[in-house]
């Protein structure tokens, strides 16, 4: 007979060292002068360097472009040397004068990233000295100024007047970058895929010599389409796990989650000015009701209770002051001290809408105070529309409940945003708490360079606002990606954006390198 003609046997591709992460969340912006979220964060530390970054758990500051530094003796003036080898993307070098012109285009254009140095430096206190050294003239002295300055993504100047346009450049950075970091872009499709190529000649060479030659950020937002994506092996991390599934992750092989403790903290806020919770006592009562085993049962035991408004992962949090916790009897005894000794009335818990945890958390709020004879109405709001309640004590819910993460790890990050008077209104501390004396306290803690000086400082404000049972203090939240388990290198650090330190991490798995398998919905 005859014989069927024998078929070439098929070619494998050739082997990838892409890294394929599915994300909940889309880029809107790579502006280091504009975007400040976990997503973009992690982008930018990818394309862009800095003077300084946060590495481990607890995180700490080395030095990246900085080569040294040295600083006066009232702290208030920084010199930085810079590697003479760093270069751009382009191959011109990094300057003192292109972080000069990167910090001052960050504070002209005074979004979220500014914030962090609002006040801070001196009027034209930011000087090039030669080619290589960079002043900074501070207006007063801050504790942790160093911990700052992983925040500041040098820009190309050249690059960036090129394409200024008349937003500063704004409108070009958003999808362009103008860096010197271990990446640069390689495809952009807004809602679905990006892909960042690796500069193989990086100045600062790489810690893995079979470092990946890319990584895909897929936009994924549907939560059972990135579960499926990491389970089939499609993608090699993933983001925003729920906390059940994570649990089942940690017996899931080839799947590996990070059981750390993380700084990122979920507080429910109470309105300190106006209604119900303006009273002391009341605060004190609900305080003591609330069922914070029952929270940590929403989070599957993926999260630590707070001791107070510091994550348990800071040296300076309040671990030997008492904290809340259930006893009904005080809560009762608390409410007798208050203008209801009885309850009889209604209280509005407003959470996010869509996030299911939070309304978890209305119900747990609900079930108890029930037992005071208060009855709590849940109601889901757009973020938008609540930050906008927010700015007034009068239109801010009496309980909201608010995730606070790390820009970096020192207790101001926390205290000032929250509890400083001059940010009432604002969404970290919507309940427009305002006290002298803590303000005095966050103020000196904040100027003064020495660290038992600040623990002490900060440990009093922590005791007056326990006190004065100004929020509920919940939990500090555990990391929320998974990873393949051939995913290695990625040591894990709780800052904002530093959890998938791509530049470290190194794959073990060949694949084809297929870009467009899912739909980015």
């Amino acid at each position: 007979g005859c014989e069927a003609p024998s078929r070439p046997e098929p070619v494998p591709p050739p082997p990838s060292k892409a890294i394929v992460m599915g994300s909940a969340v889309d880029l809107y912006t790579i502006d280091p002068a504009v975007g400040f979220d976990t997503a973009i964060s992690s982008t930018l530390k990818s394309l862009y360097d800095t003077l300084f970054r946060h590495v481990g758990n607890p995180p700490e500051v080395v030095p990246w472009l900085a080569e040294n530094y040295d600083v006066s003796d009232d702290y208030t003036r920084w010199r930085f040397m810079m590697d003479k080898e760093a270069v751009f993307h382009d191959g011109t070098p990094v300057t003192a004068d292109a972080v000069k012109f990167s910090l001052e285009r960050m504070l002209r254009i005074g979004k979220s990233p500014a914030g962090l140095f609002k006040g801070t430096i001196a009027p034209d206190g930011i000087k090039a000295i030669g080619e290589h050294i960079l002043q900074i003239q501070l207006s007063k002295p801050i504790g942790f100024f160093l911990h700052l300055l992983p925040w500041l993504f040098v820009v190309n100047p050249t690059e960036v007047i090129a394409n200024k346009g008349n937003d500063d450049a704004r409108t070009w950075l958003k999808t362009h970058e103008a860096g010197s970091g271990p990446f640069t872009i390689d495809t952009w499709k807004p809602g679905k895929l990006y892909i960042f190529k690796a500069v193989d000649d990086y100045w600062k060479g790489w810690p893995n010599p079979d470092h990946p030659d890319r990584y895909e950020r897929r936009v994924i937002k549907n939560t059972q389409d990135r579960i499926r994506a990491i389970e089939s092996g499609l993608v090699d991390l993933v983001d925003w796990m729920p906390p059940d599934t994570q649990v089942r992750f940690k017996s899931t092989p080839g799947i590996r989650v990070v059981d750390e403790p993380g700084l990122d903290i979920f507080t429910l806020k109470m309105n300190n000015r106006t209604g119900y919770t303006a009273d002391l006592h009341l605060r004190r009562a609900i305080s003591y009701a609330f069922n914070y085993e029952a929270l940590i049962g929403v989070w599957r035991g993926r999260a630590d209770l707070l001791q107070g408004p510091l994550p348990q992962g800071l040296d300076e949090s309040s671990r030997d002051l008492p904290a809340y916790r259930t006893d009904m009897i005080k809560a009762k005894a608390a409410l007798a001290q208050s203008p209801w000794p009885t309850g009889g009335f209604d209280l509005d818990y407003v959470y996010v809408a869509g996030l299911a945890e939070e309304r978890l958390v209305g119900e747990i709020l609900g079930l108890q105070l029930a037992g005071l004879d208060i009855q709590v109405n849940i109601i889901p709001m757009a973020w938008a529309d609540a930050v906008a309640i927010f700015r007034v004590p009068e239109t801010s819910p009496p309980v909201f409940p608010i995730y606070s993460s790390s820009a970096y790890p020192d207790p101001n990050n926390y205290l000032w945003a929250a509890y400083h008077s001059s940010q009432a209104g604002e969404w970290t501390n919507p309940g427009h708490y305002q006290n002298p004396v803590v303000d005095r306290l966050l103020e000196n803690a904040r100027t003064s360079m020495d660290a038992k000086q600040r623990s002490r400082l900060y440990r009093q404000a922590q005791q007056i606002i326990l006190d004065e049972a100004v929020n509920i203090f919940g939990v500090s939240i555990r990391d929320y990606h998974a990873f393949g388990q051939h995913i290695t290198g990625m040591t894990y650090c709780p800052v904002m954006g530093s959890a998938t330190p791509f530049y470290s991490a190194r794959t073990t798995k060949h694949s084809s390198g297929v870009a467009d398998e899912v739909d980015g919905q």
